[in-house]
C-alpha cells in the first residue's frame, strides 16, 4: 500500500511531497480484464481461418484466374514510353501491380507471425506494414488460441524440454491423474518429497513478489504475457520484462518458462514492482486449530497430535491449498463479516425458509471470505477507544482512516493529537495512533455507543490488511471516478456493509440508483429511493440543528439523532448533488455523501479501475477494493429475504432428512470413528497427524460423513479448496486423511475409494447428526408416549451446541450450500418443543431440560425459551421464571420479543418481570 501522512485536506507537511505529485490513479484504466474479452466462438476460429486463406491463396487465385498475373517487367522501360500519356490499360496494370505487392507484402507479415508463433516468442515490425502486419497477428492470432497453431508451438520445446523440465512433480500427478485415488499410495507419496522441494522453491523464490497467477482458458481466451502486460503494466511490450523475471523460475507444475508464447495455467508469474492490480504473494498459513470440545466428544481430538515427522512435514502446503495472497483472501472480509452477522442475528429472530440455490452459493463465498474474528475486534477495539477517552477526559481522536490486520489497528488522525488514552501508542507528532491486538478491551467496552459509525471499510492492502476511511471525515462529498462499472460495485459494498456492519450500527443509510434488492439487506438502517429530490428537505431539515457539531460533541447527541449516510449508484441532477454538497459542510459532519460518478466539487476522489484496483490520492491510500455485483446483492438479499419467511411444512411437524447412514446412539458410543457436527466440529482419528494439517483433515472427513452417497474426489475439492487445488495435491491430501483414519477390524480403510474413484467413509466411522437423525424417524414410529420420549431424550443427550461451531475462519463454506445449520437447526427445535410438552405436566425437569437441549442449537428460539419459562415455572415456581428472564438477555442477544413471549411473562410476571441487558 502506497501511504504517505497528510492531512486529508492534502496539505502536505514540512519536507514531504505535496498530493498534486501523487501518480495519476487514471494511468491504470482503458483495458479490460480477460473474461471481458469477446469470447472466440467456434464460428469465429473458422471465419478467421477462411479469412486467412482467402488472403493467401484465394486472393492470388482469383487474380490469376481472371487474367491478373503479377505484372513483372522483363526489360527496362524506355524514355518515351515513361513520357507518354497512360492509358486505361495502363492504370488497370498499375492498380493490379498494386493488388499483387500489397498480398506478397500481407504473406510476408503472416510468414513472420507464425514463424514467431512457432518459436514462442512476439513477431518482430514488418517495416511499413502496419495494418497488415496487425491483420495477420489477428488471424494467425486467432488460430493460436485455439491450439491449430499452439500444437506446434509446444511440439518445438520437444521431449527434452516440457518432459524433462517437468522432472518428478509431473510424472506423479499424472500417476495420480491416471490410475485413481486409491492406488496412488505408492507413487505419490514416493514423489511426494520431490514435490515439495519444487513447491518450497517456488514459495522461497515469490515470497515478497507480486505475483500473477496464469487463468485457466476461459471461452477460447488464453492468457498471454501480452494481454498481462497491457492490463497490469499499461503496454502489452513490457511483456519482455515479465518474460526476464521469469524464463528461469521453476514453476509449480515442475516446468520452467523457455517460450515467451507458452505458459501454462497456474503458473505463478513474478511481475515489475509497478504492476497494477496484482497482489504481492505471501506463503499461506494454516489457520489455527480449534479448541478441544467438550461434552460427548471430550478428547476426541486425541488422535490429532503434532507427530515425529512433523517438521519433515511442516512446509508441504500445510492447508492444501494453492499459493493465495494474503490480499487477495483478506479482499472484502470484513464486508462478508458483516453481512454474515447480520444474517446471523436475522436468523436469531426466525430460521426461515430455505434460500434459492444462487443464495446459498452466496453464503457459501460469504463464509469463506468472511473475516469475523477481525470485524468483531475491530467492533470492541474502537468501543473501548471511546470508553477510554471518556474516561481519560480526552477528545475522540479525529481520525479519517483506520488500517486493521491481524496484528493491530492503526488510526490515521487529522488534526494529529499527541495524548492517547491507555493501550495506544501515538507515532508521527500524534498524525497515527497504533493499538496492537494482545491488548485487551475493557470489559464495560460492549455496551459503549459505537464511535465511528461513518468508516466503512474500502478494500485491502497489499499486506493484507483492511483498509477503512471515515466518510463523516471528508468535509463534503465524495465521488467514486474511473470505471463505471466498478464504482457503482464499490458504492453497493459501501451502501450494504453501512447496513450490516456493528460497528456501523449508528446510521442511517438512504440509497439510490443501486442494484435491485439492496434494500432488503440488513435492518432498518438501509432504505432506497427512487427520487432523490423528495428526500433533500428531509435531510436539510435533521442537519439544520447539527450544525457546527464536532466529533468531540458526537457523543453526547448519539442515539437521538443518528449519522446519515447518502449513496448513490448513479450522478444526480446537478442541482440535486449542489444541494447535497451543501450538507456535508467544510469539517467533519453527521451527514455524507458517496456518489459513483465525478462531481465538480467533490472534497476526496476514490478513482477506481476495471482491475478492482482503489486509490485515493488524498490521503495517499492504495488498495484492492471491497465491491458487490448486482448479481451478489439480489444473491445476498435473497438471503435475508428467504430469512424473514415462515418456511412451508407438510404436516405438524418438521421433515426430518434421511441419514446418510442408520446409527443410533449405541452405535455412536461404541465407534472407534467419530465424527462431531452439533456442536465445536470434532473428529476422532487412529493415527498420528501433525497439527498444521489436523484442521483440513478434519473437515474432509466432516464432508464425507455429511454426504448420503460416495463422491467423486473433485466434487471433494471443489468443496474443500474452493479456491482451487491441483489434483496431486488433492490426492496427497485423501492419502494422509485415508492413513490417518486407519483401518477397520476387516482390514479395510475406513475412507474408501469404489471402483470409480469415488470416495466415503466406511460404516464403521458414525456421525452424531446421522445418530440424531435415525433416533427421532424412529420416535415418530414410536408405538407408544414412553417410547417416543425415551428416543426424543437419547437423541438430544448427543446435542452439545450450534452445529458446526468453532470452525475456523475460511473453511466450511460447503455447510452454507447444503443449508445444513438451518436444517438441523429446525429439525432439534421441533424435537425439543415435542420433548418438552410431553414431559411439561408430569415432569417439569425433564422438560427443562429438553428445552435446554434445543436451546444450545437455537439459542434464539422463542420458542424454547417460552417452553423453557413454562418447565422453570412448573419445576420451582417464580424464582424460575425470573432465572429464566436473566438468561434470555444473552440468549437473544438484543432480539425483540414476540408478542408470546411478552403475553407468556406478564401472566407468570404481571408487575416485575423483567428481562436483562444482553
Amino acid at each position: 500500500m502506497t501511504e504517505q501522512s497528510t492531512d486529508p485536506t492534502g496539505t502536505a507537511r514540512p519536507g514531504e511531497t505535496t498530493l498534486s505529485q501523487a501518480p495519476d490513479p487514471n494511468r491504470f484504466t482503458g483495458t479490460r480484464k480477460p473474461e471481458e474479452r469477446p469470447e472466440r466462438r467456434f464460428g469465429e476460429v473458422i471465419g478467421a481461418g477462411f479469412a486467412l486463406l482467402l488472403l493467401v491463396v484465394g486472393l492470388p487465385a482469383a487474380l490469376l484466374a481472371l487474367g491478373a498475373p503479377p505484372p513483372i517487367p522483363t526489360q527496362a522501360p524506355s524514355l518515351a514510353q515513361i513520357a507518354r500519356e497512360l492509358s486505361a490499360e495502363d492504370l488497370i496494370t498499375v492498380l493490379v501491380a498494386i493488388v499483387w505487392l500489397t498480398w506478397l507484402y500481407f504473406l510476408v507479415c503472416v510468414v513472420v507471425e507464425v514463424v514467431a508463433a512457432l518459436r514462442g516468442g512476439l513477431a518482430r515490425s514488418v517495416p511499413l506494414a502496419g495494418p497488415l502486419q496487425s491483420l495477420a497477428r489477428i488471424l494467425v492470432g486467432a488460430l493460436l488460441m485455439t491450439g491449430i497453431l499452439a500444437a506446434p508451438a509446444q511440439a518445438a520445446m520437444g521431449d527434452g524440454g516440457a518432459a524433462a523440465s517437468a522432472g518428478p512433480a509431473v510424472t506423479a500427478t499424472q500417476v495420480a491423474g491416471s490410475v485413481g485415488v486409491g492406488a496412488v499410495v505408492g507413487t505419490v507419496e514416493g514423489a511426494a518429497a520431490v514435490d515439495q522441494d519444487v513447491a518450497d522453491q517456488v514459495e522461497q523464490r515469490l515470497e515478497g513478489h507480486k505475483v500473477y497467477t496464469v487463468k485457466a482458458p476461459q471461452n477460447g481466451y488464453h492468457d498471454n504475457l501480452w494481454d498481462i502486460a497491457e492490463r497490469h503494466l499499461g503496454d502489452g511490450r513490457r511483456y519482455t520484462e515479465i518474460f526476464e523475471l521469469n524464463k528461469d523460475r521453476i514453476q509449480p507444475d515442475g516446468r520452467r518458462l523457455d517460450l515467451a508464447r507458452l505458459i501454462h495455467p497456474g503458473w505463478e508469474l513474478v511481475m515489475p514492482e509497478d504492476a497494477s492490480g496484482v497482489p504481492r504473494f505471501h506463503a499461506p498459513v494454516e489457520a489455527p486449530a480449534a479448541p478441544q470440545p467438550g461434552g460427548a466428544l471430550a478428547g476426541a481430538d486425541a488422535g490429532v497430535e503434532v507427530g515425529a515427522g512433523a517438521g519433515a512435514d511442516a512446509g508441504d502446503a500445510a492447508s492444501g491449498e494453492e499459493s493465495v495472497s494474503q490480499a487477495a483472501q483478506g479482499a472484502g472480509g470484513l464486508v462478508a463479516a458483516a453481512v454474515l452477522g447480520a444474517l446471523l442475528l436475522a436468523r436469531r429472530r426466525r430460521l426461515g425458509r430455505r434460500p434459492e440455490d444462487d443464495a446459498l452459493a452466496a453464503e457459501e463465498q460469504l463464509r469463506v471470505s468472511a473475516t469475523p474474528e477481525r470485524a468483531s475486534w475491530l467492533d470492541v477495539v474502537l468501543r473501548d477507544l471511546a470508553l477510554r477517552c471518556r474516561q481519560a477526559q480526552l477528545a475522540l481522536p479525529p481520525a479519517y482512516a483506520a488500517i486493521v490486520g491481524d496484528d493491530g489497528i492503526e488510526l490515521r488522525l487529522a488534526p494529529a493529537l499527541s495524548s492517547a488514552p491507555e493501550g495506544w501508542q501515538v507515532a508521527e507528532d500524534g498524525a497515527v495512533w497504533r493499538r496492537t491486538a494482545d491488548l485487551p478491551p475493557l470489559a464495560a467496552a460492549a455496551t459503549e455507543v459505537a464511535p465511528y459509525p461513518g468508516l466503512v471499510s474500502i478494500g485491502v492492502d497489499d499486506d493484507g490488511r483492511d483498509v477503512l476511511i471515515d466518510l463523516e471525515a471528508a468535509g463534503g462529498m465524495i465521488a467514486l471516478t474511473g470505471d463505471a462499472t466498478v464504482a457503482s460495485q464499490v458504492a453497493a459494498s459501501v451502501a450494504v456493509q453501512t447496513a450490516t456492519a456493528a460497528w456501523a450500527e449508528g446510521i442511517s443509510v438512504t440509497a439510490a440508483g443501486l442494484p435491485h434488492g439492496v434494500e432488503e439487506i440488513g435492518d432498518a438502517r438501509l432504505r432506497v429511493t427512487d427520487d432523490l429530490r423528495s428526500e433533500l428537505e428531509g435531510f436539510e431539515a435533521s442537519i439544520a440543528n447539527l450544525r457546527g457539531d464536532v466529533l468531540s460533541g458526537r457523543m453526547s447527541r448519539r442515539g437521538f439523532s443518528a449519522s446519515q449516510l447518502v449513496v448513490c449508484g448513479l450522478v444526480p441532477d446537478d442541482d440535486v448533488a449542489d444541494r447535497l454538497r451543501l450538507l456535508t459542510g467544510r469539517g467533519r459532519q453527521a451527514f455524507s455523501v458517496l456518489i459513483a460518478g465525478d462531481h465538480r466539487s467533490a472534497r476526496w476522489r476514490l478513482t477506481v479501475d476495471e482491475n478492482g484496483v482503489l486509490e485515493l490520492p488524498q490521503l495517499q491510500l492504495s488498495v484492492h477494493a471491497n465491491r458487490m455485483s448486482a448479481a451478489e446483492v439480489e444473491a445476498v438479499a435473497e438471503l435475508f429475504g428467504a430469512s424473514r419467511e415462515e418456511p412451508v411444512d407438510h404436516g405438524d411437524r418438521v421433515a426430518i432428512p434421511a441419514p446418510a447412514r442408520a446409527h443410533d446412539d449405541a452405535a455412536w458410543a461404541t465407534a472407534e470413528r467419530r465424527v462431531g457436527v452439533l456442536g465445536p466440529v470434532a473428529v476422532q482419528g487412529g493415527g498420528v497427524l501433525p497439527e498444521e494439517r489436523a484442521e483440513l483433515a478434519r473437515e474432509m472427513v466432516v464432508f464425507l460423513a455429511m454426504q448420503p452417497e460416495p463422491v467423486h474426489p473433485n466434487v471433494l475439492a471443489g468443496a474443500i479448496w474452493p479456491r482451487g487445488v491441483t489434483a496431486d495435491v488433492r490426492d496427497r491430501t485423501v492419502e494422509r486423511v485415508r492413513a490417518w483414519l486407519g483401518t477397520a477390524e476387516d482390514g479395510t480403510h475406513y475412507l474408501r475409494a469404489d471402483a470409480d474413484g469415488r470416495l466415503s467413509l466406511a460404516d464403521g466411522a458414525v456421525c452424531d447428526w446421522d445418530a440424531v437423525r435415525t433416533l427421532l424417524i424412529s420416535s415418530r414410529q414410536a408405538s407408544s408416549a414412553r417410547d417416543e420420549v425415551e428416543k426424543l431424550r437419547r437423541a438430544l443427550q448427543l446435542v452439545r451446541g450450534e452445529p458446526f461451531a468453532a470452525t475456523p475462519t475460511g473453511r466450511y463454506g460447503w455447510v452454507a450450500r447444503e443449508d445444513l445449520p438451518r436444517v438441523i437447526a429446525r429439525v432439534l427445535i421441533d424435537a425439543s418443543h415435542r420433548l418438552a410438552t410431553l414431559l411439561l405436566d408430569d415432569d417439569p425437569n425433564g422438560a427443562v431440560q429438553a428445552a435446554e437441549a434445543g436451546l444450545r442449537v437455537a439459542p434464539g428460539s422463542q420458542l424454547l425459551w417460552r417452553d423453557l419459562i413454562r418447565a422453570r415455572h412448573g419445576a420451582t415456581g417464580i424464582a424460575g421464571v425470573q432465572q429464566t428472564l436473566d438468561q434470555m438477555g444473552d440468549g437473544l442477544a438484543g432480539v425483540p420479543l414476540e408478542p408470546e413471549t411478552e403475553a407468556l411473562v406478564q401472566d407468570f410476571l404481571p408487575d416485575s418481570g423483567t428481562i436483562a441487558a444482553g
